[in-house]
């Protein structure tokens, strides 16, 4: 089945306190960055499921029909509806998402009796793992820069504030 993909470590720059994750060494402000370890953040480690949901918007509807395409090999949007009893659009727009994340391949084919049809067929597992591991990636800079906008404006309004009283205007608007 082959080996298992090298751990995911945590580094933090000694110079900026800036954090990265990844593999191998790392460089900021023009050193290494140390490995490191957070154990004690208070988050606790996300299941398989939470991720699929929480970073592509995976709907349970849409873990069935990837799932179905894992198992079912080929199939259009027809034959995977009618298999696992939901609607064509359903099935359809899920399949589109899917294909967009890299999970499943979409291939256009004309039909003898004129037209075309899609057809889904699961993609490599190598290549799902590093589809979604870039889309993960690309999610996690995305959280990073909202996390540090909150703190951004948190300072600011608490450094503008007239009063001694807290200001929260931020998080009320």
């Amino acid at each position: 089945m082959g080996d298992p993909p090298p751990a995911i470590e945590l580094f933090e720059c000694t110079t900026c306190g800036n954090l990265g994750f990844g593999q191998g060494e790392m460089i900021c402000c023009d050193g290494p960055m140390e490995s490191t370890t957070r154990d004690a953040v208070g988050v606790s480690q996300p299941s398989l499921d939470d991720v699929m949901r929480t970073v592509f918007g995976m709907s349970e509807t849409e873990l069935d029909v990837c799932l179905c395409v894992m198992e079912g090999g080929e199939q259009t949007v027809a034959e995977l509806a009618d298999r696992i009893d939901y609607d064509r659009s359903v099935v359809s727009r899920h399949l589109n998402h899917l294909a967009d994340l890299g999970v499943v391949d979409k291939e256009r084919r004309l039909r003898r009796e004129g037209g075309q049809v899609y057809v889904y067929s699961p993609t490599g597992p190598a290549s799902v793992r590093r589809n979604l591991a870039a889309a993960f990636v690309v999610w996690a800079q995305e959280a990073t820069s909202l996390i540090q906008s909150l703190s951004r404006e948190k300072a600011e309004a608490m450094v503008e504030r007239d009063t001694q009283d807290p200001q929260w205007q931020i998080y009320q608007e």
